[in-house]
């Protein structure tokens, strides 16, 4: 699988899941306790670059704990796990690698890519906090 070809398939499958994050961030927009300055949306791609990921939002301010135990129902926007079936929701898995190229770095540009579109249609003109989205560790090419 080429990079562009990872892209597009894995945009095609976080778009299938825009319903669902959608409501998440609608219920996490409605839960943001007052002392809340800012949305974060972080990827966390997986350190082995096999293609597992998450993408997280956590808050901004003081007291972290108790801000973050407000949206704590809200906090997944999308999240790869390993079952008893396999992957959930199934994405692309590389071995080590095997790619050609930085897996990490694809999904967390991709991962932004589609947070900023869910941002866009769910959050901009709701949220009364700005978003920041960004990589774990410094994974991503993108500002």
């Amino acid at each position: 699988m080429t990079q562009s070809e990872y892209i597009a398939e894995l945009l095609r499958i976080l778009r299938a899941h825009d319903a669902a994050a959608r409501a998440t961030l609608t219920a996490l927009i409605a839960a943001l306790p007052p002392k809340a300055r800012e949305i974060h949306f972080v990827v966390f791609p997986d350190q082995d670059g096999e293609g597992t990921f998450s993408v997280v939002a956590s808050l901004e301010g003081p007291d972290l704990f108790v801000l973050n135990k407000a949206i704590e129902g809200h906090r997944y926007l999308f999240d790869v796990r390993h079952t008893e079936d396999g992957i959930e929701p199934e994405v692309p898995l590389f071995a080590s690698d095997e790619a050609g190229f930085n897996v990490q770095d694809v999904i967390v540009d991709t991962a932004m890519q589609w947070v900023a579109e869910l941002w866009e249609t769910s959050g901009h003109g709701r949220s009364p906090l700005p978003g920041l989205v960004y990589g774990e560790e410094g994974y991503g090419t993108l500002e």
